[in-house]
């Protein structure tokens, strides 16, 4: 007589391989039974011996994937089955409804089984600039809505090869189920183009231009995870030419480094401070300059330090292997948000860079590079977003669904739900109609995503303030609003 247990999981369980982690548990475990994401959780039937179960439960929270978080396991019901159950365990098709208790992953830096198949010559995706599985690659950016499967991301328009889909469905394969899961033959790929527009080059050969005019001195803009790069050598000339283009005399400029040794020739690394730079999240971290850099001094005036990163996407690596450090600042005019959209990109940054090595893999949410220093050994977050968002920071205190508008300058909002708190990536400043629209789009997505309901508001008691007004039209009337100044 079989035990049959129903099991909701809560947390991040969706986008990070989780459905196949149980899959193969089951396998292991000998039990049958399913799994399917549901927008309250990860639904589980299970049916085996009490022992096995037990065992399966107690690994799903010991084993879970490196990029999943259990915030919860809930026995919905346990009974003895008078009967055998099913004698395979099965991934079931999502399931849609309106209360939404998942938490989505944040964009990862792609791993190391990746870079290693992107560098093999004998594999399928050599060089395949968008290469990813379920334990790395865009998840947040991609996603349009829950649950989260293919149809409801940007990946909707690129239908999956035979070669791609046999991995997709093979539970023992690191793809399995992996969504935004792609190769040369159906996937996302690469064009380069000219200030007006004009298509250059594509696929390896763009890359390949790309890579030249760099090297060149050309300032390029390249599209990354979560909206656009400009990208110049770090000598003088390059760097003057940016900076007088942007019309950005002064504000430090952020590097991409090859690796952790190359970064350590620009700048000074704690022990601390390589675990964060290295880590999946691959924030910019800001680090004191060493004295004899050959890096220009007018990368970062007057300053002391320098924000510098490592590739985290599959192109980033393949332009690094050429160029060890390169300038990699948010493609974005002064206080407006980064730029994201292929058309946008032509339209605001024509007169600032040389060429465009654009992608077409729509960015449904755009988000700035996450930016860190650390005081001693304590991480000090800077600049929310990339990596970071939206995963939560969890509280001990249970809270009431409250949305606290945020400030006009420097703008981001977040929303509390049980013992959760949801920042929101950093947007901008509000004078900016550009930001004032990114504000409202991001809130909306993120009211939609997690099922939000507020009850209650916080905005600043500033009249002309137009995250007050924004969070109004779109919550409505919450049944308390507190007024902050």
């Amino acid at each position: 007589m079989d035990r049959h247990v129903s099991v909701l999981v809560t947390g991040i369980v969706q986008g990070i391989g989780f459905r196949p982690f149980c899959s193969r548990l089951a396998e292991y475990r000998g039990l049958g039974g399913s799994v399917r994401n549901t927008p309250a959780g990860v639904r589980l039937e299970l049916y085996g011996s009490g022992e096995a179960v037990d065992s399966f439960l107690e690994m799903l929270v010991t084993e879970c994937p490196p990029l999943g978080h259990i915030q919860s396991v809930s026995v919905i019901s346990d009974h003895k089955e008078p009967e055998d159950g099913p004698a395979f365990f099965s991934i079931l098709e999502s399931e849609d409804g309106e209360e939404n208790l998942v938490m989505i992953p944040p964009d990862i830096a792609t791993c190391e089984d990746c870079l290693r198949e992107m560098k093999d010559p004998s594999d399928r995706r050599f060089r395949y600039p968008f290469i990813n599985c379920t334990n790395c690659g865009p998840r947040f950016t991609i996603i349009r809505g829950l649950p989260y499967d293919r149809p409801a991301t940007t990946m909707e328009p690129f239908p999956m090869c035979d070669d791609c889909h046999g991995e997709y469905v093979k539970h023992t394969n690191r793809r399995f189920h992996a969504q935004p899961t792609a190769c040369e033959v159906c996937g996302p790929s690469l064009s380069l183009l000219d200030a007006s527009g004009k298509t250059l080059h594509e696929g390896e050969e763009a890359l390949i231009a790309c890579i030249k005019h760099l090297e060149e001195g050309k300032i390029v803009a390249v599209k990354g995870l979560g909206g656009y790069h400009i990208a110049c050598l770090p000598d003088d000339a390059s760097v003057e030419k940016l900076r007088r283009r942007k019309q950005r005399p002064h504000k430090p400029l952020a590097l991409m480094a090859r690796d952790v040794e190359t970064a350590e020739k620009t700048v000074i690394l704690s022990p601390s401070s390589k675990l964060i730079l290295n880590s999946p999240r691959r924030p910019i971290v800001v680090c004191p300059k060493r004295a004899k850099s050959t890096v220009s001094n007018l990368v970062a005036p007057g300053h002391d330090s320098i924000g510098v990163m490592l590739p985290y996407t599959p192109l980033h690596h393949l332009i690094m292997e050429m160029i060890p450090v390169l300038v990699m600042t948010s493609a974005n005019l002064s206080e407006a948000p980064i730029v994201s959209e292929n058309f946008e990109a032509l339209e605001s940054l024509g007169g600032i860079v040389d060429v465009f090595l654009i992608h077409n893999r729509d960015i449904c949410m755009k988000i700035d590079d996450s930016v860190v220093a650390l005081a001693g050994k304590k991480p000090i977050m800077l600049r929310r977003g990339r990596g970071f968002v939206p995963h939560p920071l969890i509280i001990n205190r249970e809270m009431p669904q409250i949305l606290a508008a945020g400030a006009e300058m420097k703008s981001t909002f977040a929303i509390t739900r049980d013992k959760m708190i949801f920042v929101s990536q950093y947007l901008g400043d509000l004078k900016q109609m550009r930001t004032a629209v990114y504000y409202e789009k991001t809130l909306r997505h993120f009211l939609s995503l997690f099922g939000f309901r507020p009850r209650l508001m916080a905005v600043d008691m500033h009249p002309s303030y137009p995250c007050a007004d924004i969070a109004r039209k779109i919550v409505g009337n919450p049944e308390e609003i507190l007024e902050v100044q």
